[in-house]
């Protein structure tokens, strides 16, 4: 008798069940391949078309959070300081040309735009008798900027200077003792307030992708598992041939 081919002992219903049992299972480590790549690859940064600026009502709201990327966009808005709370924050760093940076000290004060608080930083000096003394000759005017919108920082204490951290929920409580809207985000100026400090340098991330090694890793896992899938069945076959296979031979007249 003719030995059974591949096909014959495939196109067999328990062996078509066990096909359709490793489709669904390759399914399911196809849907995990495709989950762990969608968080491979990750765009950060601020790309072309969002550089430039854009008025501060298209970020940000006073008291709504924040769902969308606006952190290092650039918003233009109209504010008037508030210079009876401004207050000096240490440990900044300040970005030069080479890459290098400097530490020193920001100035920020609170401002209104039209009834909400919004605070802006103000300039930077290694100095902090400097900034001290640039604290004393801010006036409460109506300033047309442009700067960078930037997420509230964690609490910190200082020894020399105010704080050591821009942080809202804490600052909210110096300008006022009663409740007031207020923006969840904080802007360094970059134009709109002359005055005697440094204007402030950071550095903002062109867009690009980042890559997630580790679930680049799984991804490749789950996708092994689920040709695993396949050739688990492919071998079940096999060996069901190869036992056929003997047992003809050995009903074979010798």
């Amino acid at each position: 008798m003719n030995q059974p081919s591949f096909w014959e002992i495939a196109r067999r219903p328990k062996w078509i069940s066990g096909l359709l049992a490793a489709l669904a299972v390759a399914a399911v480590f196809a849907f995990l391949m495709q989950w762990q790549l969608s968080r491979t690859f990750n765009t950060v940064g601020v790309s072309v078309e969002e550089s430039a600026p854009r008025p501060l009502s298209d970020l940000i709201a006073p008291n709504q959070p924040i769902d969308k990327p606006v952190y290092d966009r650039l918003a233009i808005f109209e504010s008037t300081i508030d210079s009876e709370n401004s207050f000096i924050v240490g440990g900044r760093l300040q970005l030069e040309a080479d890459g290098s940076t400097r530490t020193g000290y920001w100035l920020i004060t609170n401002s209104y735009v039209e009834n909400a608080s919004l605070t802006i930083a103000i300039g930077f000096s290694e100095d902090l008798e400097t900034v001290r003394q640039a604290q004393q000759k801010i006036e409460d005017l109506k300033i047309a900027a442009v700067g960078y919108v930037q997420p509230s920082e964690p609490v910190k204490e200082s020894s020399d200077a105010d704080f050591d951290s821009v942080a809202l929920g804490q600052l909210i409580n110096f300008y006022s003792q009663e409740p007031i809207a207020s923006y969840p985000a904080y802007v360094i100026l970059q134009s709109g307030f002359e005055g005697e400090l440094e204007p402030i340098t950071i550095g903002i991330r062109q867009q690009e992708i980042e890559i997630n090694w580790l679930t680049a890793f799984y991804a490749v896992e789950w996708a092994f598992f689920a040709l695993a899938a396949f050739y688990l069945w492919w071998r079940l076959v096999m060996d069901q041939r190869a036992r056929e296979s003997e047992a003809l031979a050995s009903e074979e007249p010798k």
